[in-house]
């Protein structure tokens, strides 16, 4: 997970609502830490599970809420993650009091 990530929610997809290697996987809310030197953890994470085992190492899923690295201002810093009856990724953002909604719908892979 990283030193002063701050991961501290889980949610595991139980309902395989989504596609490809996200199914069945783990996400993981990393609050992100105000004390290190290099911003580390403001996204969600993902940890892909088959059987009830990891099968690969964590990957970043939702990012974008470092502003600027070098002032260390964030847009948000996601905490919980649960999903909604419907598949959806809820979000929880203590920073800029928000819930994210993610769904298979509007999601599209992208690089950063």
């Amino acid at each position: 997970m990283g030193a002063h990530t701050a991961s501290l929610g889980l949610a595991f997809d139980e309902k395989d609502a989504w596609p490809g290697e996200y199914k069945g996987g783990a996400f993981i809310g990393q609050r992100g830490s105000w004390n290190r030197a290099s911003l580390a953890g403001y996204q969600v994470a993902f940890v892909p599970f088959k059987n009830g085992k990891p099968t690969g190492p964590m990957q970043p899923f939702l990012t974008g809420f470092i502003a600027d690295r070098a002032s260390r201002k964030v847009y948000g810093r996601p905490v919980g993650v649960a999903f909604d009856r419907t598949g959806a990724l809820l979000v929880t953002d203590d920073a800029g009091n928000s819930i994210w909604r993610v769904s298979v719908l509007n999601m599209t892979k992208t690089s950063e």
